[in-house]
């Protein structure tokens, strides 16, 4: 029995390793079966899709890395117009700064804080257009008048302007509403520019398309101008435009285009049931 049992063979002892190292030894199996990378380039786990996706991201491959490449160039693209348009804000700020108290003060009048403020804008432009009408300037006259008034204010106001309203009240809520309209304005420059660029794109692309649509609109413009007088028509626009900020403010013209859209409908319908 002791002969048996000593050349019997002593059993293997099995070795089982934990669960985890097994997952990650059978998923690296696959991973391997599946995606045969070329030599000379490193399997890299990571992805730019998250490590939730790594192990399709390795699947997929080159087409995940493609998509991973185009997702950061937007990134990197926003990243860039979000630092230029801080850095042209920064700049406007530096140049306007003398003009703090008066930009808030015409920002607060322009988006009617107060009730008398629409009244007064329209008061004050009536004047003025009066003034224009009893002169009767001419146009080189008229010019040279208004640049001589902005000469005057470019001069004036950084030197009165903190007289008048103190240097030393400006607190942290002006310079963040000061910053706020600065950055407005760097936006409304680019809008203006970017459809500057649209209608030489348009001109580029479409050159029958642009000169047509530029012939009907100024031939309407001339047509509205010669039956209008220029000054009445000048003295509309100008209270329009400023009055256009408290208009956008408190949802006046939000306002009527909706009622102007449900007439569309209601007119609409009406001519579906005529039609039926």
């Amino acid at each position: 029995m002791r002969r048996a049992a000593v050349g019997r063979a002593a059993p293997e002892l099995e070795f089982n390793p934990p669960n985890e190292e097994r997952a990650s030894r059978g998923l690296s199996g696959k991973l391997a079966g599946l995606y045969k990378r070329p030599a000379g380039r490193p399997l890299a786990l990571g992805s730019p899709c998250g490590s939730r996706r790594g192990a399709r991201c390795v699947r997929e491959g080159p087409a995940c890395a493609r998509s991973g490449g185009t997702s950061g160039t937007m990134a990197e693209g926003d990243n860039r117009s979000t630092n230029l348009l801080a850095a042209e804000t920064a700049s406007l700020e530096e140049q306007l700064q003398g003009w703090g108290e008066v930009m808030l003060m015409a920002d607060k009048v322009l988006r009617w804080e107060r009730a008398w403020f629409p009244p007064a804008i329209m008061g004050v432009v009536s004047l003025l257009f009066l003034t224009i009408y009893y002169l009767d300037p001419s146009v080189l006259s008229g010019v040279s008048c208004f640049v001589m008034f902005l000469c005057l204010a470019d001069y004036l106001v950084p030197i009165l302007a903190p007289r008048i309203f103190g240097s030393n009240k400006w607190t942290t809520e002006q310079q963040q509403r000061f910053h706020e309209i600065c950055s407005n304005l760097v936006k409304t420059r680019r809008r203006a520019v970017g459809w500057w660029k649209r209608l030489f794109t348009l001109k580029e692309e479409k050159p029958k398309m642009y000169f047509m649509t530029m012939i009907v609109s100024l031939a309407a413009v001339a047509w509205v101008g010669q039956q209008v007088h220029n000054l009445l028509l000048t003295y509309l626009i100008v209270t329009f435009l400023l009055l256009l900020p408290g208009l956008n403010q408190h949802g006046i013209i939000l306002k009527y285009i909706g009622m102007a859209k449900r007439e569309i409908n209601k007119l609409l319908k009406q001519k579906e049931k005529k039609n039926e």
